[in-house]
């Protein structure tokens, strides 16, 4: 999850009508990001257990040599089914100052994801990792084919992206900021013991703006500060994997 004001809000959500019969909870951890939002990580406790959880900060640096505080990557490691799992989640820095002007920081984002993922693959050469979030750059951008090209992830999202479907829409443009990248073994059985079945946008008719100029677009909370009801500027994205010994 990204955009989280803090654990309470998570609190509110696993309690809400729709999640409170479902044993949820969440991983979470206040960041040094200007605007007080975080990333975290929701799971069942039924199938999902937590073993370890730490952040990893990002050092981005201005050319005025003031720091620029942006959110921290969270590593969950856990058991899934009784199998070990590494859970990379990110919300890399945005666009808002200009595409070309704030590159340099999600190169430097994913320098340090790069660092992590290597790190794991290190202790454990046949590890899976999972790595998700918004990564507010495309899956042609310097900085996410750099991710692929120094860790071998695998991008589950990059042919579900076309002119007509993306995670984010912008200048009427569709965009995929949010994706989902696999270490191989989740995509070649035998490797490992989970496998990938199925990986898309959930761009369901009731998440869409449903009238006006922008119809079909992803229905926002709010445009500006004006509050519209609707859910977000991004659609979800989704990855299905399997136990396929156990299947």
């Amino acid at each position: 999850m990204a955009e989280v004001e803090n654990d309470s809000v998570l609190q509110d959500l696993i309690n809400s009508e729709h999640l409170k019969n479902f044993n949820y909870d969440f991983v979470h951890f206040d960041s040094p990001d200007e605007r007080g939002v975080d990333v975290a990580l929701l799971y069942n406790k039924d199938v999902f257990s937590v073993e370890d959880s730490r952040v990893y900060p990002i050092y981005i640096e201005e050319e005025s040599g003031k720091r620029d505080y942006t959110r921290d990557i969270l590593l969950v490691t856990g058991y899934l089914g009784g199998k070990k799992l590494h859970i990379l989640v990110n919300h890399w820095p945005s666009r808002h100052e200009g595409r070309d002007e704030t590159d340099f920081k999600r190169v430097i984002a994913a320098t340090q994801l790069i660092e992590v993922v290597n790190f794991l693959k290190n202790g454990d050469y046949d590890a899976q990792i999972i790595v998700l979030g918004d990564f507010n750059d495309n899956p042609n951008s310097n900085s996410v084919l750099s991710l692929k090209r120094e860790t071998g992830l695998i991008n589950a999202l990059e042919k579900v992206w076309s002119y007509s479907r993306g995670s984010v829409n912008h200048n009427f443009a569709w965009i995929m900021f949010d994706q989902i990248f696999l270490t191989p073994n989740f995509l070649k059985e035998g490797e490992g013991p989970f496998k990938v079945i199925k990986s898309d946008i959930f761009d369901e008719k009731f998440l869409t703006q449903y009238d006006g100029k922008y119809k079909g677009q992803p229905y926002r909370t709010y445009v500006g500060k004006k509050y519209k009801g609707g859910f977000s500027d991004h659609f979800p994205v989704y990855a299905q994997i399997e136990n396929y010994k156990e299947i």
